[in-house]
């Protein structure tokens, strides 16, 4: 009678536990395909725009937080030549830097925990150690860069910039429009490229109306380039209308 009772209740814990495997297991692979995806559409948006901006990174860290307590490690292979990297791990050397096609970008996450299923597996198997079946939920992906970084703005991001700029000296804004191919430039004379004070917009004809050789049209798509000092610092940002 004992024997029956004990094998019934040996019965019921083993069909418990296989029950609370599959549903965990279920858990777990749907969370793996989940992080595995977010990291896919990450890669994917660094490949075709040749930047991996601070605002992707909050997203890529803020989606996975959702899963788990996850590390991200980032390697950046820049390409010198041909065959030749440098080779980049720190992420102040990574974030919200231009890439090059050829460059690569390598996204790995790991969590850091092990899931329910992970751990009611490991439970079973005697003299039991957290790292003896590591089945971490980890993800890479290599995002390989297939168009040259273009820093596109809108015509109201230009003149929102000639405001910003128009008492720092040090600066210079130069805006290209597709009815003046030479441009015109805005900032202190002081500045070696300026001639004249110029640190307003829209207080001459030439930058009224639509048909001002200067106007800025707000909506319109302008290519954003920068020059700067040998300290780094700001020297001119040109804008040429697209």
């Amino acid at each position: 009678m004992a024997g029956r009772i004990t094998h019934t209740v040996i019965s019921i814990l083993l069909l418990t536990y296989l029950i609370f495997l599959v549903i965990f297991y279920f858990l777990h692979e749907n969370m793996r395909v989940t992080v595995d995806r977010i990291n896919y559409e990450v890669a994917e948006v660094i490949s075709t725009s040749a930047i991996f901006t601070g605002n992707l990174y909050s997203y890529l860290e803020d989606s996975i937080l959702k899963y788990g307590e996850y590390k991200i490690s980032l390697r950046l292979d820049k390409q010198v030549k041909s065959g030749i990297y440098d080779t980049f791990f720190d992420i102040d050397d990574i974030i919200d830097k231009p890439l090059r096609v050829g460059d690569r970008l390598t996204i790995h996450l790991k969590d850091q925990d092990m899931s329910l299923f992970d751990s009611l597996l490991n439970a079973t198997i005697p003299g039991y150690r957290s790292s003896f079946f590591d089945n971490r939920i980890e993800s890479v992906y290599t995002a390989v860069i297939s168009k040259n970084y273009i820093d596109l703005v809108k015509g109201y991001d230009v003149i929102a910039d000639i405001r910003k700029y128009s008492n720092d000296e040090s600066v210079a804004i130069l805006v290209i429009t597709k009815l003046n191919s030479s441009g015109k430039f805005y900032g202190s004379a002081s500045h070696v490229y300026v001639d004249t004070d110029n640190t307003v917009y829209g207080d001459t004809q030439d930058e009224w109306g639509n048909t001002g050789v200067n106007y800025i049209f707000d909506n319109g798509d302008f290519l954003r380039e920068v020059e700067v000092y040998p300290d780094g610092l700001i020297k001119l940002i040109k804008y040429s209308q697209q």
